[in-house]
């Protein structure tokens, strides 16, 4: 209430958020999901935005608006739309989009939990807006990225949301031709030398980038690029990591690949044939696993 007597925030804020977090876990999933409660459910973003937005002094504040605004789309990701809908409200739109940019570039706390959370929802809403809307912020945000990546041991966000971040940029066709451009693959090559053999989610962050990569074809001389060795390389995290989900999203990248010429000389040089038998022999939960194999 200081802060709306302040006049730092909008009038109603903290009794918005203070009625939403008093309410148990179901009546908070029915405001944000029920088709009727559309209205509430984007007043309630509006009001944690406008902590995000204006209050400078409470960083815990803020982190704690942050934590339930990623927690609200980490339950479903299609309350995207309510986040989309403040955005382009025709009488009295607010730039979502701006706001948790701004926060990423001026945040300069020793902790990176409050940005990893920024940039987790920003991430999120540069895909469920239309490009043209937020060109600009996207390509500076993912040059923000990847000039963090030239330092991996002091990245401004951690690994595991910088990769997060990237796969969800690189489904939008303009980022992910600017991301090859800006030596894209030499950032995902030293990734999978090093981080990708440390952390299962990583690993499987950036070989689903490399599988959406891979509908391009500006990014097929990389892959087939032995310098950088990317086949070899992600054929190498199964003898760490047998996750369904790794070799899933790994079948489904090689799938594509084997359709390029330089890149079956990859895959045979990998024997993946050998490979491919060897994952035959254990037995997978997920029956899309076992056709693909086939």
């Amino acid at each position: 209430m200081q802060f709306e007597r302040q006049n730092l925030i909008s009038p109603g804020t903290s009794e918005s958020i203070s009625e939403f977090l008093k309410a148990e876990d179901k009546q908070q999933r029915f405001i944000m999901d029920d088709p009727d409660q559309k209205k509430n459910a984007q007043s309630i973003i509006r009001s944690f935005f406008d902590v995000i937005k204006n209050i400078k002094s409470d960083a815990q504040l803020v982190a704690y608006c942050l934590a339930h605004l990623d927690g609200i789309l980490e339950d479903r990701r299609v309350r995207i739309a309510h986040f989309i809908a403040v955005q382009n409200d025709f009488k009295n739109p607010e730039n979502l989009i701006k706001t948790l940019d701004t926060f990423i570039n001026t945040d300069n706390s020793k902790e990176n939990m409050a940005r990893d959370m920024a940039s987790h929802v920003l991430a999120l809403l540069i895909e469920g807006e239309k490009y043209e809307k937020c060109s600009k912020t996207a390509r500076e945000f993912l040059e923000w990225l990847i000039i963090n990546q030239r330092d991996i041991d002091n990245l401004k966000v951690s690994c595991q949301a910088y990769t997060f971040s990237l796969m969800v940029l690189l489904k939008k066709n303009e980022l992910a031709l600017e991301f090859t451009k800006g030596q894209g693959f030499k950032i995902l090559s030293d990734l999978l030398d090093d981080r990708c053999l440390h952390n299962g989610q990583i690993a499987y962050n950036v070989v689903c980038m490399l599988w959406i990569l891979s509908y391009h074809e500006f990014t097929f001389k990389h892959f087939e690029d032995y310098t950088i060795a990317i086949i070899e390389k992600v054929s190498k995290i199964l003898d760490f990591f047998n996750w369904e989900k790794i070799v899933r999203i790994m079948l489904v990248l090689f799938d594509n690949l084997k359709e390029i010429e330089t890149c079956q000389e990859h895959l045979s040089d990998i024997d993946s044939l050998s490979l491919i038998i060897k994952l035959q022999n254990r037995h997978w939960v997920d029956d899309d696993i076992n056709k693909k194999l086939e």
